[in-house]
């Protein structure tokens, strides 16, 4: 509950307002678009600076901010990291009186640039924020809420909700036995309720996955089957619409060796968190735009995404349980998936996967051992 008992004097000039607080004085800002929530309990609330790595994505960038300014949440800072030719100018934010902007640049490296702003700011909890995100204006008072009941947490989010076949969904079901049981063979991931009908197979695999959890499969994908209650943990998660305490972020910062994109970034960060610290909040969610302005296309994200892993796998103690035979395997029933289905540009993708895993010749960790930065696997 947020404390909104505090003293304060206010005067009142030209539909103007100034506000003194404990000796603090508010600049001026019209009436009507004050937001109260700057008069919370100073010396009790959770101080949050949000960071913001963008690139050339200007209109959605701006659209966030307005979202921002209207949080029922006061927030300490806007750092943006800025990597892109068309950028703010003073003039596109000076109507924001609730927020507090830094603006800054960087080369373009998502990891980079949060890295940056990680490090730049000075509260102990960061939203760390995608510039393609819509976030309503109660979404980070409610992870706040949460994070004050569970001091365990070390990061919390709420849903993100993207576009699919028209309709804005967290998860993705399995519907059918034929499909669970080639996840379950293959070690693939899943990201989603199993909801297929019962019967001798599907209630012996939903017995397993019931048991196992939320899980990293032995070939290092994600397996979040269950989503139930107020909130759900999980091993991996995307971050970037959550609030992540600091110390874990200066600790186990994003490896600034991944592609521009950073793709595989937050996987790099989760699996370092203690278990059982991520929280998701079944209450709280923000829509996921997906913008397409210097987006990969899907090929592109699959393959680096995949590189990403076995780099991880081959570099990080956490997971030391996923081993490379695994994890080739897994590809393997994707490629035998996209042969079936005639997807003859990811199964090629796939193919160049195999090989390049295969004779340990991963870009990335090529790279870091040649302290290198920013790699691009781009498959040719």
């Amino acid at each position: 509950m947020l404390n909104l008992n505090v003293y304060f004097f206010a005067t009142v000039a030209n539909k103007r307002i100034t506000v003194l607080i404990w000796g603090q004085k508010y600049r001026l800002c019209p009436i009507e678009q004050l937001n109260w929530c700057q008069f919370i309990d100073k010396k009790n609330r959770m101080d949050i600076s949000v960071v913001i790595p963008t690139y050339n994505r200007k209109e959605r960038l701006l659209s966030l901010l307005r979202d921002l300014n209207m949080s029922s949440y006061p927030l300490q800072e806007i750092i943006i990291v800025d990597s892109g030719e068309d950028r703010l100018v003073a003039n596109d934010y000076e109507a924001l009186h609730n927020l507090n902007i830094i603006y800054t640049s960087s080369v373009p490296s998502v990891c980079i640039q949060r890295n940056k702003g990680v490090t730049m700011a000075r509260s102990p909890w960061i939203f760390v924020c995608d510039d393609d995100i819509e976030v309503p204006a109660d979404y980070i008072e409610k992870l706040v809420a949460h994070i004050e009941e569970y001091k365990e947490a070390v990061a919390v989010s709420g849903l993100v909700l993207q576009q699919e076949k028209n309709k804005w969904a967290a998860e993705y079901p399995v519907t059918s036995t034929r499909e669970l049981l080639w996840k379950y063979i293959f070690k693939l991931s899943i990201w989603g309720k199993i909801d297929c009908k019962d019967n001798y197979i599907s209630k012996r695999l939903k017995k397993y996955y019931t048991a196992k959890g939320n899980h990293i499969s032995k070939a290092g994908w994600p397996v979040i089957t269950d989503f139930a209650g107020d909130y759900f943990t999980v091993p991996v998660y995307g971050l970037g619409a959550s609030v992540v305490r600091k110390e874990w972020l200066i600790k186990f910062p994003y490896d600034e060796v991944l592609d521009r994109y950073g793709i595989g970034d937050n996987y790099g960060i989760a699996i370092n968190f203690p278990p059982k610290s991520i929280h998701i909040l079944n209450n709280a969610f923000v829509y996921h735009h997906q913008e397409t302005a210097n987006r990969l296309q899907r090929s592109f994200q699959y393959f680096n995404r995949s590189i990403a892993l076995d780099y991880f796998r081959k570099t990080n103690k956490s997971l030391s349980s996923v081993k490379k035979n695994w994890l080739l395997w897994s590809l393997w029933g994707n490629l035998f998936m996209f042969i079936f289905t005639k997807n003859s540009n990811m199964a090629k993708t796939t193919l160049k996967l195999i090989l390049m895993i295969s004779i340990n010749k991963n870009p990335y960790y090529i790279g870091s051992i040649n302290a290198k930065k920013v790699i691009e696997p781009m498959v040719k």
